[in-house]
């Protein structure tokens, strides 16, 4: 029986995932997602260019699915519902095929750019909105750094799964958001002027 819409979509981003895993980026061609997802390379070309698009492609997939970015009415909500997203996505089955992305990204330029562009472009543009819903709001100071606000809790998550292999608990996001994250774009409290009689 001839699969369509999501179920290929699945089958064919799964397929991606596995090579890329297993084997690094350069066993992500047409014909061995093909053979892996069980379609022919006319399905998938009538749809990606190459290998390498459609391996951009299943990565911006699977980070938009993973990371939430509705708006849930106070920065720190919103920020733990992001870095728990991360969290799940880090912890998960998938945590090895970020690795593998990362890991591959120091000997293919192209693949380093589109995952600088594609995932982590996105990601700085989801946060600057986020940091301007809580601007609007009133829960994120006006002069906050967005350069550096945007970058910090999910920072903290990258170099635990990349460099150090330290957990990434429920308890350190939590941390995270309350201790770090909040105070730094929590808005300055003023203090009282006094006047000299």
């Amino acid at each position: 029986m001839r699969r369509r819409g999501d179920e290929l979509d699945t089958a064919i981003h799964a397929a991606v995932i596995a090579l890329l895993t297993e084997h690094g980026p350069a066993a992500v061609t047409m014909e061995a997602v093909a053979a892996t997802a069980r379609t022919s390379k006319p399905v998938l070309y009538r749809r990606w260019a190459d290998g390498r698009e459609l391996l951009r492609d299943t990565l911006l997939r699977t980070a938009r699915a993973a990371i939430p970015h509705e708006d849930t009415g106070s920065y720190r909500t919103d920020m733990l519902a992001v870095l728990r997203g991360w969290a799940a996505l880090f912890t998960g089955p998938q945590g090895a095929t970020m690795q593998a992305a990362v890991a591959a990204m120091s000997g293919d330029a192209a693949l380093a750019a589109a995952f600088r562009t594609d995932v982590i472009g996105w990601r700085k543009e989801e946060m600057a909105a986020l940091l301007g819903r809580g601007i609007e709001r009133g829960d994120v100071r006006p002069d906050v750094p967005v350069h550096i606000a945007r970058e910090l809790g999910q920072s903290v998550l990258w170099h635990r799964l990349l460099v150090t292999g330290d957990p990434i608990t429920d308890d350190l996001l939590v941390e995270l958001v309350d201790e770090v994250l909040v105070p730094f774009v929590a808005p300055r409290r003023t203090s009282p002027t006094t006047t000299c009689s």
